[in-house]
């Protein structure tokens, strides 16, 4: 091995490329196989199951910029990261093994999901912090995360093949003790590039946020692309076992969707010197709106695999689109707000109005529901058109 690739193993950016594929090997089986769990195991209807992995999401608009507040404020960028993982592994094992009916499993699955899902914008900020220097660029390590995600949706299929839903348990609490023993011991020190200010000052930032015409529209907009999701992270699993899909392929299908994402950030220099943060937005918007239509009409065969490789414009152009802007217009003091502002509403409380929703959908209309994400994706592409800048108009010379 060569000093040079030394160097980038032992790098902040590769350092965090590690937790954050500990963190996506936890979700990537916790989004295919969770809703199942809970129909199988807990007997839940599809409406409770909307009710239960959506509360974290409709009160994230203010868990999130709560739990960003106080990150913002701590002289060790590590310090929330690693407090929340060790909680949120508590917050899980409580949920699979205590919770008993439907309001516990409501109460307990709010703590759980709400802890897990704020450590994701703060492992997305780092990431964008640790790349910046050049060693491993964003798309690598993000593709890296990506590549433990599909790891788990393999894997975590046969696993449930062979063993049952139930195994779900011990790979999700194994996988956060990855994620807590690896933030404590490969992440660096993180200190805060800008001066700690005082608890008034951030609230005076992050009004100042608010009140930015440009961000709102953003957050908005992706938000909207990104809840369009919904009804495929919730019911897809439950569609497609309806239809006799074997879990293996599952899992397969699933990995399909994640291993073009994954090409797509592996290639992001060569979509990103021609086209900009806006237009893989609303390309975004597009591949969504063709994938739920056609998902709506209950497909099977071979045609799920190439709506499962829309994912790379429906969920990666759009995700990698509202990451550069963020990253570009937001100042530092304000980055993890921004983030977390944008994880609240894309994967808070939109994303958990649309749960509910698909909840209801699927119990009166079963895969039709897709329908009614192919709208919100389109809403939401309508209004990206708004962050693309008119050309300038040049005047026609005079002639004679």
């Amino acid at each position: 091995m060569s000093a040079e690739t030394a160097s980038i193993f032992s790098s902040r950016a590769a350092r965090v490329t590690l937790v954050m594929s500990c963190l996506f090997a936890t979700t990537g089986v916790t989004l295919v196989f969770l809703p199942r769990w809970l129909e199988v195991e807990r007997g839940l209807s599809g409406a409770e199951i909307g009710a239960v992995l959506s509360l974290a999401q409709l009160t994230r608009i203010f868990t999130g910029p709560a739990i960003a507040f106080w990150a913002d404020g701590v002289a060790d960028r590590r310090t929330p990261f690693r407090l929340m993982a060790i909680a949120a592994m508590a917050a899980y094992a409580a949920f699979f093994l205590l919770a008993d009916g439907f309001w516990q499993l409501l109460a307990l699955g709010f703590v759980a999901l709400s802890l897990v899902q704020a450590l994701v914008p703060l492992i997305e900020a780092a990431t964008l912090r640790a790349t910046a220097s050049g060693k491993m660029n964003y798309g690598v390590a993000r593709g890296i995360g990506s590549v433990a995600f599909i790891f788990a949706n393999v894997l975590g299929g046969f696993v449930v093949a062979q063993f049952g839903v139930g195994a779900i348990v011990i790979w999700v609490l194994a996988g956060l003790a990855a994620v807590i023993a690896s933030s404590w011991t490969t992440l660096l020190p993180d200190p805060s590039s800008h001066q700690i200010v005082a608890s008034s000052d951030r609230f005076k930032a992050l009004i100042d946020l608010l009140r930015t015409r440009r961000f709102l529209i953003l957050i908005f907009a992706c938000g909207l692309i990104q809840s369009g999701h919904a009804f495929y992270y919730g019911f897809s699993v439950i569609v497609w076992r309806g239809q006799g899909v074997s879990a293996e392929t599952i899992g397969f299908l699933w990995a399909m969707g994640v291993a073009v994402e994954v090409a797509f950030l592996w290639s992001l220099g060569f979509f990103e010197r021609r086209f900009s943060p806006e237009t893989m937005i609303i390309a975004g918007a597009g591949g969504g709106v063709l994938r739920w239509i056609a998902m709506g009409f209950a497909p099977t065969g071979w045609v799920l695999w190439p709506l499962q490789a829309l994912h790379a414009l429906s969920f990666a152009a759009a995700h990698v689109g509202v990451m550069r802007l963020l990253y570009r217009d937001t100042p530092e003091a304000q980055a993890g707000m921004a983030q977390t502002l944008y994880a609240a509403l894309s994967g808070g409380i939109l994303i958990g109005a649309s749960m509910l929703l698909s909840g209801v959908l699927y119990d009166a209309v079963g895969a039709r529901g897709y329908w009614a994400m192919a709208l919100i994706a389109l809403a939401g592409g309508a209004l990206a058109l708004l962050l693309v800048k008119p050309t300038p108009r040049v005047k026609n010379a005079t002639l004679g």
